[in-house]
């Protein structure tokens, strides 16, 4: 026979707030687990346990009361207990035998276990760090007097190291792309060796630094007869991904508007290890357009290296042309933190338009330049796609040289090249800043620095040409003005944008940018500084096809109906 309760018949017995008397002292408290009965036995014992705790080790539980509204417990605390000693044994010659000094539990202060253990995390880090991921540490906590009513305590700290263990493997559960091999080289893991350093934090923040996966788990160890094999639970990324951004400039000044666009082909993790491609191409207002083309392996040969070779191309209606190519290499040195050093190859040919003699000069001269340079990247961020805390980065300093030929203004034979040097500078950064729930601030700048040098025996400085120079504005860099439509040796902007976070991938936005421009004289152009304010709103929203991004962007120079208007379409392949 069976009965059948339904759950409006049920009427459980709710406990009233938890009173805890103490020498006179009344103070409330919150037990871990509700009591469904009066279990008086329970209670004291949990009453009794929270004040051991707190270093009352001689305290007692004199009684219980029930009631409606209140429940109180009756207790003697007595004098909390003072640590008259600590001792550590087992540590050998593992270089921790000045750890006591570094404890939170010290002698003569007050003995408070949730301290004691906390030191005991510790220690048991300290030798999993040092390859003895099997330590164990057996506490023992004396009393060895009572002075004045104060009892003395002897702390003992037994290390067990057990055996070190030799790293057979490191498997990836859940992954069906990436190697075990990539992900062994990802976490400094060295397979055939001593499993040391064994840090499970720091090979999950590795995991999570390569953004090939969207969860990583705790890291776990199995044993085996001949060691043992770390096992992470993971889910892997899209091995590729497609952007497509499409904006409308409207017209004005007799201007017709009209679309601009730029498509990202990306393809990551290609046979397994991490290695990627990526293709950009950008359709820029009139008969501008451009092509990056990045390939990067991130553990050349074997070794903890990564190299990025790019290839970008800009086709400048009939004005200019220019190639560059582009090699880069990286060196982690710790999570997040990279190493950079770059060289770089490029040509700058003259169009029709560009190569027009005005004023003794052609308004593109041809140029070849080989730059070298180094910087770093730094990326500690909370979620990849939307994070609301952490920070990222990158700053690069370049040197080179370039030649430049301008011929006579009469007559095809050129002159002489110039040669001379330039620098150039390179900064990107974020700041993430969690406010209120399922809010984030986020601040940041970009900057792009271009110096000219002295050519060999010329005292005045060499002028500046638009091969030379950056192009500014759009989606990407100053919203609220056309792609590309400022031109300068010193490029960048201030930004702030307030999100309100609607899932792990959605937000909403209001975003304003603070653009700065410096152009220097040029043939056709005036020389000009500005700073450019730009705002606007958006919102990013995860779809089954992908993210979809919309922004509306405006300028002070424009109405309110005159905005750029930018959509996005982000999806994995």
């Amino acid at each position: 026979m069976c009965t059948l309760l339904l759950a409006s018949e049920v009427k459980p017995q709710v406990p009233g707030a938890w009173k805890l008397l103490a020498d006179g002292v009344l103070t409330d408290w919150k037990p871990e687990e509700s009591y469904a009965r009066r279990d008086s036995d329970r209670a004291a014992a949990d009453a009794l346990e929270h004040l051991n705790e707190s270093g009352y080790l001689l305290a007692r539980i004199d009684s219980v009361v029930f009631s409606d509204q209140e429940n109180v417990l009756f207790s003697t605390r007595g004098t909390p207990a003072r640590v008259e000693s600590i001792r550590i044994t087992g540590i050998g010659d593992q270089g921790l035998g000045s750890f006591g000094q570094t404890m939170d539990v010290r002698p003569g202060e007050r003995f408070d276990r949730r301290a004691l253990e906390n030191d005991i995390q510790a220690i048991l880090m300290a030798f999993e760090r040092r390859g003895f991921p099997l330590v164990q540490v057996v506490p023992t906590v004396e009393i060895s007097g009572v002075e004045g009513g104060q009892p003395a305590v002897t702390v003992v700290l037994d290390v067990i190291p057990g055996e070190t263990l030799v790293l057979n493997a490191v498997e990836l559960d859940g992954a069906g792309r990436t190697s075990n091999r990539f992900a062994a080289r990802a976490t400094n893991l060295r397979v055939g060796e001593i499993l040391a350093p064994y840090n499970p934090a720091a090979i999950r923040a590795d995991l999570e630094d390569t953004g090939l996966f969207e969860t990583v788990g705790e890291p776990t160890i199995a044993l085996t007869d001949s060691g043992a094999v770390v096992r992470i639970a993971v889910t892997e990324a899209p091995p590729g991904k497609f952007d497509l951004i499409v904006g409308y400039l409207p017209g004005s000044g007799g201007r017709e508007g009209s679309f601009v666009g730029n498509g990202l082909l990306e393809l990551r993790n290609l046979f397994g290890g991490g290695r990627e491609v990526s293709l950009r191409l950008v359709r820029s207002p009139g008969l501008a357009s451009s092509v990056d083309v990045r390939v990067s392996d991130p553990y050349i040969l074997g070794l903890p290296f990564r190299a990025t070779g790019r290839f970008e191309g800009l086709n400048q209606d009939s004005t200019f042309s220019r190639q560059r190519y582009g090699l880069e290499g990286g060196y982690r040195v710790a999570p997040g933190l990279e190493l950079v050093v770059t060289t770089s190859s490029e040509q700058v040919e003259p169009g029709v338009f560009g190569s027009q003699i005005v004023d003794g000069r052609p308004r593109v001269a041809a140029s070849s330049a080989i730059f070298a340079g180094a910087g770093v990247r730094y990326r500690r961020i909370d979620r990849p796609i939307n994070p609301r805390s952490g920070f990222l980065v990158e700053a690069i300093v370049e040197q080179g040289f370039r030649r430049r030929t301008i011929p006579e203004a009469e007559g095809d034979q050129p002159v002489e090249p110039a040669r001379f040097q330039q620098q150039r500078m390179e900064l990107n950064s974020r700041v993430f800043l969690p406010t209120w729930q399922r809010q984030a601030l986020v601040l940041g700048g970009d900057a792009r620095v271009l110096l000219g040098g002295r050519a060999a025996g010329d005292d005045e400085n060499v002028e500046y040409d638009q091969g030379d120079l950056y192009r500014y504005g759009g989606a990407r860099t100053l919203r609220g003005y056309d792609e590309d439509q400022f031109l300068g040796r010193i490029v960048g902007r201030l930004l702030a944008e307030y999100r309100y976070q609607l899932d792990r991938s959605s937000f909403a936005f209001l975003f304003t940018d603070l653009g700065y421009v410096d152009r220097p004289a040029l043939v056709d152009f005036e020389a000009e500084t500005d700073v450019k304010p730009g705002y606007g709103f958006g919102i990013q929203y995860s779809t089954p096809l992908g993210l979809v991004t919309v922004t509306y962007a405006l300028n002070p120079e424009v109405g309110i109906g005159q905005g750029k208007v930018h959509a996005g379409l982000s999806f994995g392949l």
